[in-house]
């Protein structure tokens, strides 16, 4: 398959949980990492061969989708890309929805979709704790370059982490913000994440020369600290 008609629809990064049954070729539990209005990229170490029809089933938001897909390439160890085949009127339009930004449609309602987005702009990134780590995360938004706020809303810990062009500019939970606010994140191993896309840079509070070096001394403080904690 041609690079080109790989990237014939919009695509955004969008994490989620997708089981994948093969017509004879068992069934696959994993995620999808990017998805377009026609296709998607699994993330797997197993992949099936190009031509393999699967049935998929994830969710965007509220809306479940069910559909077949046809596997259209693959890369080793790292995932498979996969072309829709089979998306109802509701799925198509939750698609739209998040991808470009349409108003949903009254089949979604029907469909038990409580809402329209807020925005016409979509967001980029969304996901769950449990299928990605914060690490993932911020590397993503790092190598889109994006700029904006990632919004964590998890049971140890909310608030957000801003970006400038991918890198970590500022942070705030609760009352602490900068640094302070940016180790309070360090821990979240569950809840929902949302990264919301600005146009408008932010004022850095935080200062790094990159965002790997910025966690990896992060990391390293708070395991003195709690050594330090634990030997009084």
């Amino acid at each position: 398959m041609k690079n080109d008609d790989r990237r014939e629809s919009k695509r955004i990064s969008y994490l989620c949980e997708v089981e994948c049954e093969g017509f004879g070729v068992g069934r696959l539990a994993t995620r999808i990492n990017d998805l377009s209005i026609t296709g998607a990229f699994i993330d797997s170490m197993t992949c099936y061969a190009p031509g393999t029809t699967l049935r998929l089933t994830f969710h965007i938001k509220d809306v479940q989708i069910t559909t077949t897909a046809e596997v259209r390439y693959t890369m080793p160890q790292t995932g498979m890309g996969v072309r829709f085949l089979s998306l109802t009127a509701p799925a198509q339009a939750a698609l739209e929805s998040l991808i470009e930004g349409k108003p949903l449609s009254i089949t979604v309602a029907d469909s038990q979709r409580d809402s329209a987005p807020d925005s016409n702009t979509p967001d980029l990134l969304l996901g769950n704790f449990a299928i990605v780590s914060m690490f993932d995360v911020i590397q993503i938004i790092e190598n889109n370059r994006l700029t904006g706020v990632l919004v964590v809303n998890s049971p140890a810990v909310q608030g957000e982490i801003q970006f400038n062009g991918g890198q970590i500019v500022g942070a705030q939970s609760g009352l602490k913000t900068g640094i302070a606010g940016l180790k309070s994140f360090m821990d979240v191993t569950e809840g929902t994440f949302e990264f919301k896309r600005s146009d408008v840079q932010h004022q850095p509070t935080i200062s790094a020369t990159n965002n790997r070096t910025l966690m990896l001394d992060l990391l390293k403080i708070k395991d003195e600290d709690e050594a330090t904690r634990l030997s009084e």
